[in-house]
């Protein structure tokens, strides 16, 4: 096998042309996908301008140059599209190929307004294919795409394993704790403290990149999980002056301020090494409440509509420590909360292993495409 490098004008090959515009005003109605220059149809029509296998590069707008791949007629309006002109060349090896080049398309945006990508820039990419007796193989085109294939659904499937746990998780603290009665207290009656720190004076400059206190924002407490990404630390300085909001471990974090208003996690790391800002409440709780339970009733359909209730109507997104103090927390016995907690821990695990496997299978995938374009596949 012989590899060259062919340009999308070829004609012998591929036909690339623009779409032709139509309105919704305009469409009639149908089955049929208009695609224009979003990353999914705009509407649909009755009639089609493209059979067959069929490439779309989105013509204009935010995701200019955007790739899809359309096996049934479509109707290619803000688009340019791309087909093969020959048997011997596979229009899935073709999208695969614009696939793995996605990024370097969507430099092709001309315009700032109003990004485009025209017809004229696609043809110019050259794509490696594979011949044989001076002829593409056709083959070898359709081996590659296989084995990409299953690469694609190797990935796609850990992704649906996370969902699917984090489905299970939810299912099963429901069953355990929302479908029987339990004696309901206050949330403020069952903690040592309620309370939510503060930007230190001089704001931005006192952020660090490293550093031994970590200063955890609304952005780090995500829903019953934190995120490593975007951390920022302050110095042991600094921390000094703000003892009353040091963080614990198993402290439960909740958001009150703003569009992240509600997410809440549970804090694992060390004690007194971490402090939290304004938009980020401390919920202390005595020995009686186990703290990946509460997290989860926080985050629970029952919590969350009490907090977009109380909000309802206001200006501002914004919790105060006596409402949240105010929330009637179910009080099942511990060993029940802690049964919970485990299940938790080992779902947690899974999820990490998922995450792994994730990791590898995109690495994997990436390594794929680059190897199959390179003819080391």
């Amino acid at each position: 096998i012989e590899w060259k490098e062919v340009e999308f004008n070829n004609s012998e090959y591929f036909e690339v042309k623009k779409g032709k515009s139509i309105t919704k005003d305009r469409v009639s109605d149908g089955n049929v996908p208009v695609v224009a220059g979003g990353q999914h149809p705009a509407y649909y029509h009755n009639k089609s301008n493209r059979e067959g296998e069929t490439i779309t590069i989105s013509g204009s707008g935010a995701y200019a140059g955007f790739v899809n791949y359309f096996k049934k007629p479509i109707f290619a309006s803000d688009c340019s599209t791309v087909q093969t002109k020959t048997e011997l060349i596979s229009t899935k090896y073709a999208y695969l190929f614009l696939k793995s080049y996605q990024s370097r398309i969507y430099l092709l945006q001309k315009g700032i307004a109003q990004p485009h990508v025209y017809p004229k820039d696609v043809i110019k990419i050259k794509i490696p294919l594979p011949f044989s007796n001076e002829k593409p193989d056709l083959k070898e085109q359709e081996r590659i795409v296989s084995i990409l294939g299953k690469a694609e659904t190797l990935k796609q499937k850990g992704k649906n394993a996370k969902d699917l746990l984090d489905e299970y998780l939810k299912s099963t603290f429901n069953e355990m704790f929302l479908i029987e009665e339990f004696t309901k207290e206050r949330l403020r009656d069952n903690t040592s403290l309620i309370s939510s720190g503060s930007t230190p004076l001089g704001g931005n400059k006192n952020y660090l990149d490293f550093g031994d206190i970590l200063f955890i924002r609304s952005q780090n407490v995500l829903m019953n999980k934190f995120s490593n990404h975007d951390k920022l630390f302050i110095s042991k300085e600094i921390h000094d002056k703000m003892k009353r909001t040091w963080v614990k471990k198993n402290d439960v974090l909740l958001n009150i301020t703003g569009a992240s208003i509600g997410r809440t996690a549970v804090y694992l790391g060390e004690d007194n090494q971490a402090n939290v800002n304004q938009h980020v409440c401390i919920i202390r709780l005595n020995k009686e409440l186990n703290p990946l339970y509460v997290n989860y009733y926080l985050s629970s359909n029952v919590i969350q509509g009490y907090i977009k209730k109380i909000n309802s109507g206001g200006t501002r997104e914004a919790l105060n420590f006596k409402q949240i103090g105010n929330i009637n927390i179910s009080l099942p016995p511990l060993p029940l909360q802690q049964k919970f907690a485990k299940i938790v821990e080992q779902i947690e695990k899974m999820k990490e292993n998922i995450k792994e496997t994730n990791l590898n299978s995109k690495m994997l995938f990436d390594s794929l495409m680059h190897k199959a374009f390179m003819g080391e596949l």
